[in-house]
């Protein structure tokens, strides 16, 4: 009997795109999957769309778990709900609203089982349009560093990462050994950072060298909207929470580590923060971020398209000698 592979996968208001992804899910070549889709509350026709798939995944030989929570509460919060049940071998998730080539679980289930020094593998994706699906805009990958491969590190740098959860495949008993309460810090972020640091941090990974996925972009979804700089400053303080909670339930690492990296977060969103009044030229925001990132001596971006507070400050200062020199 071939090992189970649970998929989790949370959606919300998915009508125009949740049937693509389920076909993906059936047509897929490895024999036994578990699909849990949480349904965030939706107010369409997801509910009704799941149904008409239920008989599909029956004459597969899929599971396929259908909860709808009563109350939107965010991805995070429907994949605690899935976390709580699954059964497989093998754990992943995926967005509802992106698709899976057809061998993708194969190919994954495949490395894990030929290299079982691995804990979890990382693949690539591509990036399509949901107006074009056959069209690659562009490729999701980490480039394997030759050296000093810290993952963990990387994720708090969003430095050389993917962040979409169609990369990752973890075996279930590592995944508990990483997250063993099976719960995952719930914010309205995104649930990537709390899934990926714990395994990034305690387990062993490898890279399979595949794009298996695509990533659809959707006009005006909740990661490519535009957004106001108040919204935009809000989110970087989410994302060290989040990041803060996470690494404070890590099990294995002491305590004076995630001091350290609790700290190396707070002044990596306080340096995106900054960078942000300068890209919207917020003059009081720059000054006093700037003087928050000496106090906890953080290196200060020097290559920036402008420093606005400085030109703002000599502009003054021409416009106060033109307005003397015109009173005389």
């Amino acid at each position: 009997m071939d090992k189970v592979v649970s998929i989790v996968s949370p959606c919300y208001n998915g009508e125009k795109y949740l049937s693509s992804y389920l076909n993906s899910v059936l047509e897929q070549t490895y024999p036994e999957i578990e699909l849990i889709l949480v349904d965030d509350a939706s107010t369409d026709a997801t509910a009704e769309i799941v149904k008409q798939y239920e008989t599909l995944f029956k004459n597969k030989g899929y599971t396929l778990i259908y909860i709808k929570q009563e109350s939107n509460k965010g991805q995070a919060a429907a994949i605690n709900r899935g976390l709580k049940i699954f059964s497989g071998n093998f754990f992943t998730w995926m967005d509802s609203d992106d698709i899976y080539y057809n061998d993708a679980i194969q190919k994954k289930v495949e490395f894990l089982e030929k290299n079982t020094e691995y804990d979890f593998v990382l693949n690539d994706g591509e990036i399509v349009n949901e107006k074009d699906l056959c069209t690659r805009v562009g490729v999701l990958k980490r480039q394997k560093p030759s050296n000093n491969d810290n993952l963990f590190k990387d994720l708090l740098d969003e430095n050389n990462v993917v962040f979409t959860p169609g990369v990752i495949m973890v075996r279930a008993d590592a995944l508990k050994r990483a997250i063993p309460n099976l719960s995952i810090y719930e914010s309205r972020e995104g649930q990537n950072w709390q899934l990926m640091l714990p395994l990034a941090y305690s387990l062993k990974y490898g890279y399979l060298d595949e794009i298996l996925f695509k990533y659809v972009v959707h006009n005006g979804s909740h990661s490519h909207m535009k957004r106001l700089y108040e919204r935009q400053i809000e989110r970087r303080d989410n994302f060290y929470v989040l990041q803060k909670e996470t690494i404070s339930k890590i099990t294995d690492m002491p305590k004076s580590e995630k001091e350290y990296w609790i700290q190396y977060s707070y002044k990596k969103q306080l340096k995106e923060k900054y960078i942000l009044t300068l890209k919207n030229r917020r003059r009081k925001d720059y000054a006093a971020y700037k003087k928050e990132m000496k106090k906890y001596d953080v290196d200060i971006p020097e290559k920036m398209p402008y420093d606005f507070y400085q030109i703002y400050i000599i502009l003054r200062k021409i416009k106060n000698k033109l307005k003397r020199n015109l009173m005389k």
